[in-house]
C-alpha cells in the first residue's frame, strides 16, 4: 500500500482537520500551481508523467482563467457603455422626438404633430383623438394613402368646433382596405420628459411629455 506523505496532504489544505481546510470548492491559480507542484514531486520515477498531458492541464487551466478576465472584462464593458449611453441620452430632455406612442400632450395652444405608420397602401386612413374617459373628441380621416409614414396635425378643436382643454389625449389610427379596417401604429413629436436608467435586464427607457415610455432605439428622429 503506498503512504502518502501527511505534509503534502496539509500543504494542499485537506488535512484532518477542518479548521485548517480552504473553505470553497474553487481552485486558484495558487492552488493549481501547488497540485502540480505535488504531482511531480510525488510522481513514479518509471512512469513519469506524459508531457503533452502535463502541457494539456496547463493549458486548460489557463483558458478557464483567460474566460473569467474576458467576462470580467466584458461585464465592465457594458457597465461603461451603458454608463455613457445614460449620460448622453440624460442631454435629450427638452427636446423634440418622433417615435412610436399612444398617447399625446395637447398644451392648450400648440399643435399636436403625429404621423401614420403604414406598411401598405390604403383606401383610407382614420385617426380618432379620444380624451381620458375614451370619449372620441375628434376623427380625421386623411383619405387613400401609399404605404410608409402619414403626417397628420390636431389643432386642439372637437368635432364641433370647440377648443379642447389641455391635456394628455390617447391616439387610435385605422387603416382602411377594401372596407377593412385594422389598427395601425401611431408616432407623436413629443419633448422627452425623463430618461429612466437601465435595471433588472431593461434597457434604458425615455418618457415622453404625453406619459409614453419608449425605447431609446424606437427613436425615429430628434428634432
Amino acid at each position: 500500500m503506498t503512504t502518502i506523505n501527511s505534509d503534502i496532504i496539509d500543504q494542499l489544505g485537506l488535512g484532518g482537520n477542518p479548521s485548517t481546510r480552504k473553505s470553497g470548492n474553487k481552485l486558484g491559480q495558487e492552488d493549481f500551481l501547488k497540485l502540480m507542484t505535488t504531482q511531480l514531486q510525488n510522481q513514479d520515477p518509471t512512469k513519469p508523467m506524459d508531457n503533452s498531458a502535463f502541457l494539456g492541464q496547463i493549458a486548460q487551466f489557463s483558458s478557464v482563467t483567460g474566460i473569467q478576465d474576458m467576462q470580467a472584462s466584458v461585464k465592465q464593458l457594458v457597465e461603461t457603455l451603458s454608463a455613457n449611453q445614460t449620460m448622453q441620452a440624460a442631454g435629450l430632455v427638452g427636446k423634440t422626438v418622433v417615435a412610436a406612442a399612444d398617447s399625446a400632450l395637447y398644451d392648450g395652444t400648440n399643435t399636436v404633430q403625429g404621423g401614420v405608420e403604414l406598411t401598405g397602401a390604403a383606401d383610407n386612413v382614420v385617426v380618432g383623438i379620444f380624451d381620458e374617459n375614451g370619449q372620441l373628441i375628434r376623427k380625421m380621416e386623411l383619405g387613400s394613402q401609399s404605404s410608409g409614414t402619414v403626417p397628420f396635425r390636431w389643432d386642439g378643436l372637437a368635432t364641433d368646433g370647440s377648443k379642447a382643454p389641455a391635456g394628455v389625449y390617447q391616439l387610435k389610427a385605422e387603416s382602411i382596405v377594401a372596407g377593412k379596417a385594422a389598427a395601425v401604429n401611431t408616432l407623436v413629436a413629443e419633448p422627452i420628459a425623463a430618461v429612466n436608467m437601465a435595471s433588472g435586464g431593461k434597457s434604458l427607457s425615455l418618457t415622453l411629455a404625453g406619459g409614453s415610455n419608449i425605447n431609446m432605439s424606437d427613436v425615429k428622429q430628434i428634432m
